[in-house]
């Protein structure tokens, strides 16, 4: 039981962890690709800033410890080379801050008491040795100096002085990388640390005396301020090239989305232009037969459609004839089934042919004051909307690019649904940037919450309120939905508080 709360933990985590992750990625790819490609070359550039920190310290430690211990091979071959008269002379001469010559006539012991010290003293020493053998005119050969065990590889130099590194005051590289930042953000001044180190180093002269030389470094130089300006000129760089970059490669993606979605509100929308690199041709290419494709397969389906309503019309007229000759209580129901048929088939007809139907502006107001007009003369319940009814509210409303009939077949559908089912129909529009909203609203009973999207299905029927003596075929929704789905919109059902229901058509602006 522990074992899987523990796992249902850890789920539970990692579900967190991937909703912050979404909630805190772009929505778009160009802007995810900008933010994955700029921060990983701002985390390379702290990386490379680092790193040379790394190779300064490493470089800046070696290379103070061979300037440091050949000048202590140059004074100790120096008064080797001298009376001991004159020694005393040049040690005044040498005795300078940080650096103290004395002799000794017994060899010291030298010692190194910090442990940390060792491999470092080891090494130094070794860098003494070699001086003083390069002063003395041997020639040692040496190989690598390892920086563990105290070895050196190759021949060994002869060994003629001790020296023990007693102090190292030298920042790690993240510690002074993390300075240099506080130093950058605060302009602080940037001071000289404290002595870098402090060493003691025993020689011999050819007399049999010794030579014990104090030495320590003034300093550790201040590192240099955190490259910030650089780092972000260059980042700044950076994304400004990968921002033309990706602009390029996501620009093709947009345009074949774009172009599906022309398509998709109207299928003679022109080709892609088949341009670019081979990638983005191929892709353009096999869009264009793709729309060719769908395009043919329409106009086949509208004129198999067109063929078969020519051929159903004559059986359906000679039907018709031969009904009349019988008796009226035989002759109603066939009439009724027949007239059903009939407008079965002229919706069907009717949807195939609006997916041709080219775009055209649409003045709107007027398509649904004249829809709204004709019901009114037949006696029909319906209005608009009272802030309408002024010419400013009605010129307000600006012209949109549909399809003319499919548009007023979908919205002569919901007015005559709401009308059949609903009594007292009012009709409001509301204009926005982007979409074009009419909505429909009636005094009904409304439908039931579980069946608002049923009815939306082509010949589903809400029996409780919408029985067949009613009339209608079960299409009306589907169609008036497939339309405005066309128009890069929908439509919607919902219940109004005060009773009845509210049908909303959308249409996408171009």
């Amino acid at each position: 039981m522990a074992v899987a709360g523990i796992r249902e933990q850890g789920r539970g985590f990692l579900a967190g962890v991937r909703r912050v992750l979404a909630r805190l990625s772009p929505d778009s790819l160009l802007a995810r690709l900008i933010l994955i490609f700029s921060g990983g070359f701002f985390t390379m550039l702290l990386l490379t800033t680092i790193y040379a920190g790394e190779s300064r310290h490493f470089y800046f430690m070696r290379g103070l410890m061979a300037d440091r211990a050949r000048r202590m091979a140059e004074v100790a071959i120096l008064l080797d080379a001298t009376s001991p008269e004159i020694r005393f002379v040049l040690r005044e001469q040498f005795n300078s801050r940080g650096f103290f010559v004395t002799f000794t006539g017994d060899r010291p012991s030298l010692d190194v008491k910090n442990d940390d010290l060792k491999e470092v003293s080891s090494l130094m020493e070794y860098m003494l040795n070699f001086s003083l053998a390069r002063l003395y005119g041997d020639r040692p050969r040496h190989g690598r100096m390892m920086m563990h065990g105290g070895g050196h590889g190759g021949e060994e130099v002869q060994r003629r002085a001790s020296l023990v590194v007693r102090e190292l005051n030298l920042p790690s590289p993240m510690e002074s990388f993390g300075e240099s930042v506080c130093q950058y953000f605060t302009n602080a001044k940037r001071n000289r640390g404290p002595s870098v180190y402090q060493a003691t180093a025993a020689v011999p002269l050819h007399d049999g005396t010794w030579v014990l030389i104090e030495d320590s470094a003034p300093g550790y130089p201040p590192m240099p301020y955190f490259p910030f300006t650089s780092i972000m000129a260059i980042e700044i760089f950076f994304v400004a090239i990968s921002l033309l970059a990706f602009y390029l490669c996501v620009k093709p993606l947009r345009r074949l989305a774009r172009a599906a979605d022309r398509f998709g509100r109207d299928i003679r929308t022109p080709a892609l232009p088949e341009t670019g690199p081979t990638e983005v041709r191929e892709a353009a290419q096999a869009f264009n037969r793709m729309q060719t494709s769908i395009r043919e397969f329409l106009d086949e389906r509208e004129r198999t459609l067109a063929a078969v309503s020519h051929d159903l019309r004559t059986p359906l007229t000679r039907m018709r004839l031969r009904v009349e000759q019988l008796d009226e209580s035989q002759r109603v129901p066939l009439q009724k089934d027949i007239g059903e048929l009939q407008q079965i088939m002229d919706t069907t007809i009717d949807i195939a042919r609006s997916k041709s139907e080219n775009v055209a502006m649409v003045d709107v107001m007027s398509l649904i004051e004249s829809l709204v007009e004709d019901r009114q003369d037949m006696g029909q319940d319906i209005r608009m909307e009272e802030r309408l009814q002024s010419p400013e509210a009605m010129f307000s409303i600006r012209p949109l690019a549909a399809r003319p009939l499919s548009m007023k077949r979908c919205l002569a559908n919901l007015m005559d649904n709401a009308l059949r089912y609903g009594g007292h129909v009012v009709v409001d529009v509301v204009d926005g940037d982007d979409m074009l909203s009419v909505i429909i609203s009636d005094s009904g009973p409304g439908i039931a919450e579980s069946e608002l999207k049923k009815v939306f299905e082509p010949f589903y029927r809400v029996e409780r309120s919408r029985n067949r003596s009613t009339g209608g075929t079960g299409l009306g929704l589907s169609i008036a939905r497939s339309m405005a789905r066309m128009h890069g919109g929908d439509v919607t059902l919902e219940n109004r508080p005060e009773g009845g229901l509210k049908a909303t058509a959308t249409f996408k602006r171009s």
